[in-house]
């Protein structure tokens, strides 16, 4: 099989667009940096909530990840948050005891931008098979995402607006209908004071537990945990670990 390739202003570890490297792209959409010695570096994150998460499956998530990023040449560059803290690398959004890890990409052009990385693969990712498109979408929501189990989505934050037309069109390209929460629709908290609600987008989390899934077991187990019995799918074939549901 021929893969696209893509051209972007990090230091992917592979010219070709394929499940791996899309999965990895997923999880950039984080649009978060580091500086380490003076360099910067773009961060795949995987967070959680303190006390929201387990040990075990924390560590199982981070193996598979890990292995993942042997082909892109990244694996020595996953590694517990902890890690990179202890050598006095900050980093903005892992606070208030929150847990996970990351995957560091180099920055190769200055001053590069989330739009500029979405306009250099958002046709690639068009183009590319349901598989490549899956992976990518599981990135996405693998590090970040949450489950309302009130109103039954998977939803995830997202301030970027051409970020949220690739995603809502990938989603149809796999025929899952978004519903997008944007600014200015958002609910307001009930605390006049608080924070607004940041725009969110969302997806009844049947359709995503069987057309897209985690490879996130802390994820998949909360997500899942009121559905009783159901058959668990190992999409191994596209990426190590993924689950989904029929």
């Amino acid at each position: 099989m021929a893969y696209i390739t893509v051209e972007t202003g990090l230091d992917l570890g592979t010219k070709f667009l394929f499940e791996k490297s899309a999965y990895f792209l997923g999880l950039l959409m984080a649009d978060e940096q580091i500086i380490v010695k003076g360099e910067r570096y773009w961060i795949a994150p995987v967070r959680h909530n303190p006390k929201q998460y387990d040990e075990v499956e924390l560590e199982q998530h981070y193996n598979i990840v890990k292995a993942l990023g042997e082909d892109l040449n990244k694996s020595g560059l996953t590694h517990f948050i902890g890690y990179y803290k202890n050598r006095g690398v900050k980093f903005e959004k892992f606070n208030a005891g929150k847990n996970g890890f990351v995957t560091l990409f180099k920055q190769l052009k200055a001053d590069y931008s989330l739009d500029e990385l979405i306009e250099d693969i958002q046709e690639g990712l068009r183009n590319s098979s349901g598989e490549v498109k899956r992976a990518f979408l599981v990135g996405v929501f693998d590090g970040r995402s949450s489950y309302d189990k009130t109103y039954k989505f998977i939803s995830l934050d997202i301030e970027n607006d051409k970020l949220i037309a690739l995603l809502d069109n990938l989603f149809s390209d796999l025929g899952i209908t978004t519903n997008v929460n944007s600014l200015y629709s958002a609910r307001k908290r009930d605390n006049p004071n608080a924070k607004p609600r940041k725009p969110q987008i969302r997806i009844k989390y049947l359709d995503f537990l069987k057309k897209v899934g985690y490879i996130s077991p802390i994820r998949f187990s909360k997500s899942t945990v009121e559905l009783g019995n159901v058959t668990i799918v190992e999409l191994d074939d596209i990426l190590l670990g993924l689950k989904a549901i029929r």
